[in-house]
């Protein structure tokens, strides 16, 4: 019965190190416009990229609503806002100052303050990913502050100096230029809302490669 039990248990070591050799195989996924997240496929899309339109209040926050329909959605989306369909549900995220306004729809979030960098003007890049148990992004930056919601499952955002774990219905904000990456850790999909506001004269994302990477710390 001993030699039963130890024989299972080499069995269970080795699937753990085959899981584990196949989620850092895994190729990092990256944000694109209509991706297959779209589908309801594991993917990130790039809902919107533009300016944002001023003058900007002093101190600006990401308010995010749920609506009924996207039509409803739509016609309350002011030139900050961005209304879409993702998650079994129908959002409007918007940038603007604090408020108690909820465009007729139902509060969610508020998120700030958002601190931004210098700059002349500044892009609004807002995203909806669907991912897989050991999926990651690459180890990036932004040029400006990057705001996470997380609608379903779990992840940690790792960093350089702590791990992060986000559960559905929480939120992280993380600074401008910091390095980082996301690994979701559920074993369900984990979907997620995310903005980031940069300087319109920098790309909004860059991606570090395995040479100049620093280390990143896990969840525990």
């Amino acid at each position: 019965m001993k030699e039963i039990s130890i024989i299972l248990l080499f069995i269970f070591a080795l699937c753990e190190i085959a899981s584990a050799q196949n989620t850092q195989n895994r190729s990092a996924l990256k944000c694109a416009e209509d991706s297959p997240e779209r589908r309801g496929e594991e993917g990130c899309t790039i809902l919107a990229s533009r300016p944002l339109s001023g003058p900007l209040p002093g101190t600006i926050y990401w308010h995010i609503d749920r609506f009924d329909s996207l039509e409803d959605a739509k016609k309350a989306a002011g030139p900050n806002g961005v209304a879409t369909e993702a998650h079994g549900g129908v959002w409007l995220m918007t940038v603007e100052g604090k408020t108690k306004d909820h465009h007729g729809g139902r509060h969610v979030a508020l998120i700030g303050p958002l601190t931004l960098p210098a700059a002349e003007g500044y892009t609004m890049r807002v995203q909806s990913s669907l991912l897989k148990q050991g999926a990651s992004t690459p180890i990036h930056t932004h040029s400006g502050p990057e705001v996470f919601y997380i609608v379903s499952g779990e992840q940690c955002l790792e960093t350089q100096k702590a791990g992060h774990r986000l559960k559905s219905g929480k939120f992280f904000v993380l600074a401008t230029d910091v390095v980082h990456r996301g690994r979701v850790q559920s074993v369900n999909m984990r979907g997620a809302l995310a903005l980031i506001v940069h300087d319109s004269k920098q790309p909004a994302s860059h991606d570090l490669t395995e040479y100049d990477a620093p280390l990143m710390m896990a969840c525990r």
